[in-house]
């Protein structure tokens, strides 16, 4: 009996050792198969960072970002914008013995811009809208009404520190298919970024511009005068089959055409990246110093789709600055609905029956400093709005002009070398606050405006 009971006993202890085995077995191998699972988890994540860098994250309502709109690290950076008005080249400029060398036939016009130069050199990027053509000395030159300008005035613009020039204006088509094919040209061959305009259908009806970092999208458009059958036409002449696609371009009788290209050009800059926005619109009434109800609704349209500043022409005179809310109240644009005449021979003298005051001398040069963070965000930080005045003056060769900036006339004369201009260039500044004083102070008020990209 008592040997069966030590047999028992120890047949017992041999289970329990065995058990004791097998559970530290397992215990192994538990720990062996978490130790493996950790190391394949930091391996899949590593892979993951490397194939698919930006993954996804909340957004602030909660809901999951697609890999797109995942936040990027950015350089912060610091752009100025200069906008100048209408160059309208109207005859003088070419008969002038001032900018015309008789001997071989060239043209020179640099010496308008020597007292603006600056300004649009010290920016990091210059426009102008230009109203002519560059049609060829084979077609012939002219002033009003068909403008078609010798390929100095590219030269010039060139020379005075512009970047982009503006082709969306109702003086697009003056040169016809073949002149608008070659201002296009010849503006590529001087280095000169155009706007408004494209060479053929392949091409967006958009400019990307990258200036210090900042990708700013453009969009200029300029009104119709679209006949009841139907033929879209530019200032009164039907466009052709082929150029009609080329040029921006909206009816203000149907705009919902022009708004779904604007909400579809939009789509393509943020695809492309794009931190700020600037619309050129070339409408509105000539020689009307307030804008029209019509301008005021696109206005607001543009701005409720997410325009960020909105620069006007054609008018010839300058027209109030506003700052404009989105319907919903999440988003302001710096409205300028026309900045004037840059460059032309409006003169008071020959604008009796339309414009006698002055107002067609005057324009401003539009200067907005962008600022992005390390987000990308980008903010108007800063608007400036520089007085500008076309002088117009006698010479033995003939009619000579300056644009001048009119900020400060104090010593004017002296580093012009114009004498007896005081007067006048204040008269011009005087005329250019009236319009748009208050909104300037209401800009200078809502700074910083956030873009709304």
């Amino acid at each position: 009996m008592q040997q069966a009971q030590e047999a028992r006993e120890q047949a017992a202890q041999e289970v329990r050792r065995s058990r004791t085995h097998s559970r530290r077995k397992n215990d192994q191998k538990f720990f062996l198969f978490v130790f493996v699972t950790i190391i394949l988890g930091i391996a899949a994540a590593a892979l993951l960072s490397v194939f698919f860098p930006s993954g996804a994250k909340k957004a602030d309502d909660g809901k999951a970002e697609p890999v797109s709109a995942q936040a990027q690290t950015y350089t912060p950076s610091t752009v100025t914008w200069t906008a100048a008005g209408d160059i309208v080249f109207h005859l003088p400029f070419l008969e002038s013995g001032v900018y015309l060398n008789s001997s071989d036939g060239t043209y020179d016009y640099t010496s308008i811009f020597d007292h603006c130069r600056p300004l649009l050199e010290s920016a990091d990027f210059s426009t102008v809208t230009m109203e002519t053509s560059l049609a060829g000395e084979e077609a012939g030159y002219s002033g009003y009404p068909m403008f078609k300008a010798p390929d100095a005035l590219a030269d010039a613009l060139a020379a005075d520190g512009f970047d982009m020039v503006n082709l969306a204006s109702n003086h697009v088509y003056d040169g016809l298919d073949e002149g608008l094919a070659r201002t296009m040209e010849v503006l590529s061959q001087k280095n000169l970024q155009y706007m408004g305009t494209r060479p053929d259908k392949d091409h967006k009806k958009y400019n990307v511009v990258d200036v210090n970092g900042i990708k700013v999208g453009v969009l200029s458009y300029v009104y119709e005068t679209t006949a009841g059958s139907g033929s879209k036409s530019i200032n009164g002449i039907a466009l052709s089959d082929a150029v009609a696609p080329l040029i921006n371009s909206f009816d203000p009788s149907n705009p919902d055409v022009f708004y779904s290209e604007v909400e579809a050009s939009l789509a393509a800059m943020k695809e492309e990246g794009v931190q700020y926005t600037i619309a050129y619109m070339h409408w509105g009434t000539e020689y009307q110093t307030q804008q029209s109800q019509e301008q005021t609704d696109m206005a607001q349209r543009l701005c409720d789709m997410g325009i960020d500043t909105l620069i006007g022409s054609h008018p010839h005179v300058i027209q109030p600055v506003d700052v404009l809310t989105s319907s919903d109240g999440e988003h302001q644009m710096l409205c300028c609905y026309a900045i004037g005449n840059f460059l032309s021979n409006q003169r008071s003298e020959y604008m009796q029956a339309e414009m006698p005051t002055g107002e067609t001398e005057d324009s401003y040069l539009l200067t907005l400093t962008l600022s992005s963070d390390k987000k990308g965000k980008v903010t108007l930080t800063d608007a400036a709005f520089t007085p500008m005045w076309t002088y117009r003056y006698e010479t033995d060769a003939g009619a000579a002009f300056a644009v001048l900036p009119v900020n400060d006339t104090s010593s004017l004369e002296e580093t012009t070398g114009l004498s007896g201009i005081k007067a006048e260039a204040d008269e011009s500044a005087a005329r250019t606050q009236a319009i748009i004083g208050e909104g300037v102070e209401k800009v200078k008020a809502a700074l910083p405006l956030k873009s709304a990209i």
